[in-house]
Order: structure tokens, then C-alpha cells, then sequence
């Protein structure tokens, strides 16, 4: 891959990262918020119930986010070791299109196929 286009990939990477950072401190900031209430009727007991399952929810999304997080920083490190834009199954080019929509893609689409279907690359299955 040429230089530029690593270039290209890594300040789209950046972007996302930036973008998912601050997601995540917005979500965090709004799942630790408590919400009070003295009483124990049972629109307090139905409120809670909702804050509840919305922090639950903001708890699932954030963990998503880190997760893409953790992908994008692991496609700069590939970007710094030059082996972005490889499959890391079968080590031949990941196509411009799938880069594109997928920057931080470490499969192909074959390879991620499988190891959706497997959980591993294909050549990491105990046969």
C-alpha cells in the first residue's frame, strides 16, 4: 500500500476514534447520572425501572464503542508495522472498497466470513 494511501486510512481512523471518545465520555457522563426521588410509589418504582434499562442500554453501547476503539487502535498499529491493508488470515490484500467502508478491517471478506462462522481465521481451526 502506498504511503498516501496509508496516510488517507489513518487520518479516517483518527476521525473515528476522536468521534468514538467522545461518544463514550458523553455516555458515561449520562450513565452515572443518578436520578432521585424520595418516595417509593409506583411511578418512582416505574422510573426507576426505565433509568434502569436506559443505563443498561448506554452501558451495552458504550462497551460496543470500546470495542471499535480497540479495533481502529490496533489498524494504526498496523498502519505504523506496514501490514494494513493485508487480511491477517490469508495475508493477500483487503480490497480499496472493503478499506473504505471498513477502515479498521483486518479480514477480508472471505476471512471475516469465516471467523464470524468459526470464531477464527480459516487456517486456525484444530482439524
Amino acid at each position: 500500500m502506498r504511503a498516501r494511501d496509508r496516510e488517507k486510512y489513518k487520518k479516517l481512523l483518527l476521525e473515528r476514534r476522536r468521534q468514538l471518545t467522545g461518544s463514550l465520555d458523553s455516555m458515561a457522563e449520562e450513565a452515572l447520572k443518578t436520578h432521585g426521588g424520595g418516595g417509593a410509589g409506583a411511578d418512582e418504582i416505574a422510573d426507576l425501572g426505565s433509568d434502569q434499562y436506559e443505563q443498561e442500554l448506554t452501558l451495552g453501547l458504550m462497551q460496543a464503542e470500546r470495542v471499535e476503539v480497540q479495533n481502529i487502535d490496533d489498524a494504526l498499529d498496523r498502519i505504523e508495522d506496514g501490514s494494513y491493508g493485508k487480511c491477517q488470515g490469508c495475508e493477500v490484500n483487503i480490497p480499496t472498497p472493503r478499506l473504505n467502508a471498513v477502515p479498521a478491517a483486518e479480514f477480508c471478506i472471505e476471512c471475516q466470513s469465516h471467523v464470524e462462522k468459526y470464531g477464527v481465521p480459516p487456517g486456525e481451526m484444530d482439524d
